[in-house]
């Protein structure tokens, strides 16, 4: 195997990734990958405001524990109010998702993720990368480069590593594949509760 493929595919694997279907968009370049400063220049402005978002709901709440008592009521409110932005970003975020691009994943998690695509897209293709989280846990913009191109049934399962992707965009799909894991998890406690 090729010493950067085989780096690229080691890298898919230092994170953990969850077992499910997500729209993202994938649009092949034909460029090079660009630098990080060139990356960071290049984000889409809704993107960039919804990684804001994030942190800044956190750090507020982070805050409100100092607060005592009334800390839990306020902290409800500040949630209700995040939760309605949220919900309209999450609109103006979906403006971003591109029918000629749209995919589905098969799995995703920090390091990259695993799509089914119609055409092929040959390894150590550069690819820009759209990824619409499952929940309204918000959205990411990244470029990837293809790891592998399986043939499966009429299309492609194309595994892609993240390349350029900013660290609180890391975190944030690391988190959204472990609420999805135990969203499953319940489910499968669930339904072994289930009398037969």
């Amino acid at each position: 195997m090729d010493p950067i493929l085989q780096s690229l595919t080691d890298a898919y694997h230092d994170y953990f990734s969850v077992e499910h279907d997500i729209v993202v968009n994938c649009k092949v370049l034909n460029d090079p990958l660009p630098s990080e400063q060139t990356f960071i220049s290049s984000i889409p402005e809704p993107f960039l405001l919804a990684g804001e978002m994030g942190s800044l709901n956190m750090s507020a709440l982070r805050s409100l524990n100092r607060i005592g008592e009334l800390a839990d009521e306020l902290a409800n409110y500040l949630q209700q109010q995040a939760r309605k932005i949220d919900l309209l970003l999450h609109y103006v975020l979906r403006q971003q998702d591109n029918a000629e691009h749209r995919q589905v994943t098969l799995s995703y998690g920090g390091a990259g993720l695993c799509l089914q695509s119609e055409q092929h897209i040959p390894p150590l293709s550069v690819v820009e990368l759209k990824v619409f989280l499952a929940e309204n846990e918000g959205a990411i913009y990244c470029l990837g480069q293809v790891i592998s191109a399986e043939q499966a049934g009429t299309g492609w399962q194309i595994k892609v590593v993240f390349r350029r992707i900013r660290d609180q965009d890391r975190e944030l799909i690391v988190r959204a594949s472990l609420h999805q894991q135990s969203r499953q998890l319940k489910q499968k406690a669930a339904q072994r509760q289930l009398p037969e």
